[in-house]
């Protein structure tokens, strides 16, 4: 499908396409998941709402993961993550998920809308 904000997306267990993101000065390809239950769900108004303000506040949301990494490993953030999803839910919330090198079964989340935190990935999703 050709979403005028995503682009082209492919549906595979929700919409996908991927973009890169530059954390603690290394760049990175991510998934861009759209979340959907079904091919026939499409995207929500609300989940192209949320991407396009990422795309404008790109640096600012980036820099605010940085800062919150760095809060949560003490200043010991850089190299432990590693950004994979960029996730868009259905109501328009959104979220970066990375692998944690000192947690490699579950992850951590970085929440950006509506609000900003750090949590594991499992209790994100």
């Amino acid at each position: 499908m050709n979403n005028a904000v995503f682009g082209d997306l492919i549906f595979n267990t929700g919409w996908k396409t991927e973009t890169d993101v530059t954390l603690f000065d290394k760049t990175y390809k991510v998934v861009v998941k759209v979340k959907a239950y079904r091919e026939t769900d499409g995207v929500t108004a609300r989940q192209e709402s949320a991407y396009s303000d990422f795309c404008e506040n790109r640096a600012a949301r980036l820099d605010t993961v940085e800062k919150l990494l760095s809060n949560y490993a003490k200043d010991k953030a850089k190299g432990r993550f590693t950004p994979r999803t960029l996730l868009f839910n259905r109501d328009g919330s959104y979220a970066m998920l990375l692998d944690d090198r000192e947690d490699e079964e579950g992850g951590v989340a970085v929440t950006l809308a509506p609000e900003s935190d750090v949590v594991a990935q499992d209790d994100y999703l």
